[in-house]
């Protein structure tokens, strides 16, 4: 089984876990620090920019992950669905997809983010907390793969554990996303970044639709 990987899905599980272990054996914070992603912009205070935002966050947040359990269930999507999407686009372009998704992911949670903060107190709690605490994970990386496989895959026949009966994977991918909609809407599940996970399926589809990500390539 492991020796069906395709080689950069395999670097990519090779790296993500290498840096949990390597996180687990050093100081999180200093790693959350500098390698986490935090909202760049601070709205109605003084200092615009985030002096905790760097420019690398946006690759670097995609590597870090808040636990075991974060780490196993994005590992775990990127080995069931990564290796045929690299089949598909080429290693180089499926690289450039995985990490636009996570750029895509990381922009749109900042952008929401950004605008709640606007209507909040500088002082307050809760504009604190999204200043200060970071964002890590894979799952908007993750989550443009579910659309891509969604995408360029529609008919494929899942079975699924918590599903009784095969789905084609376009409407196992409509429904998640639905899911994470209702979720970040609701405001339920605190911790989870569902509009991260929504900016990967969007920046997935607009990748796949406009910009030739839909594309066989063997390179």
């Amino acid at each position: 089984m492991f020796d069906r990987i395709t080689p950069m899905v395999k670097n990519l599980l090779i790296i993500n876990v290498g840096v949990q272990i390597f996180s687990m054996l050093y100081s999180i914070d200093f790693i959350h620090q500098y390698f986490a992603f935090f909202n760049p912009l601070l709205p109605n205070s003084p200092e615009l920019l985030n002096p905790l935002f760097k420019p690398w966050q946006f690759i670097s947040y995609q590597f870090l992950h808040g636990g075991i359990g974060h780490l196993f269930s994005n590992m775990f999507g990127l080995f069931i669905f990564g290796s045929a999407l690299e089949t598909f686009m080429g290693s180089k372009k499926f690289l450039i997809y995985y990490l636009i998704c996570g750029v895509g992911a990381a922009v749109l949670n900042s952008a929401l983010d950004f605008f709640e903060m606007s209507n909040m107190s500088v002082d307050s709690i809760e504009y604190l907390r999204q200043a200060q605490i970071p964002m890590v994970g894979a799952s908007g990386a993750i989550f443009g793969i579910l659309m891509a496989f969604g995408f360029l895959f529609p008919n494929i026949e899942m079975m699924l554990l918590f599903f009784p009966f095969p789905i084609k994977a376009k409407y196992f991918v409509a429904m998640y996303g639905i899911y994470e909609l209702v979720q970040g809407t609701a405001g339920l599940q605190s911790g989870i970044a569902h509009f991260a996970h929504l900016g990967g399926l969007l920046t997935g589809f607009i990748l796949l639709k406009f910009f030739g990500f839909s594309n066989r390539n063997y390179y």
